[in-house]
């Protein structure tokens, strides 16, 4: 996995990587990301290739730094509309926030 933000490229991504799952329910999709400090399930609306928060919940096993600050980090990713593309086993994920590649596993 591999991510790019303001500052540039995101090392952490590299050594402690998002996962990220995704369910259908009643007609709405749920993102379901582990974060290397805790769980986020983050509800989307889906518009072509944009996806857009509804909802996020979040576990809380009480983080320490640095895991807190990539929990933060990955929090802001969603916070606003984020466009998505896949291309063979890669999902990019791209807004003014950052943008990160998901390997399938």
């Amino acid at each position: 996995m591999r991510g790019t933000d303001a500052t540039g490229e995101v090392a952490w991504l590299g050594t402690d990587p998002l996962t990220v799952s995704s369910r259908k329910a009643n007609g709405e999709w749920t993102l379901f990301v582990h974060t290397p400090c805790n769980y986020l399930q983050v509800a989307v609306s889906v518009q072509n290739d944009v996806l857009t928060q509804l909802w996020r919940m979040v576990s809380d096993r009480g983080c320490q730094e640095p895991t807190d600050d990539y929990q933060a980090w990955t929090e802001q990713l969603f916070e606003q509309p984020v466009q998505w593309k896949l291309d063979g086993d890669t999902l990019t994920l791209r807004n003014s926030h950052a943008t990160i590649e998901l390997k399938e596993s």
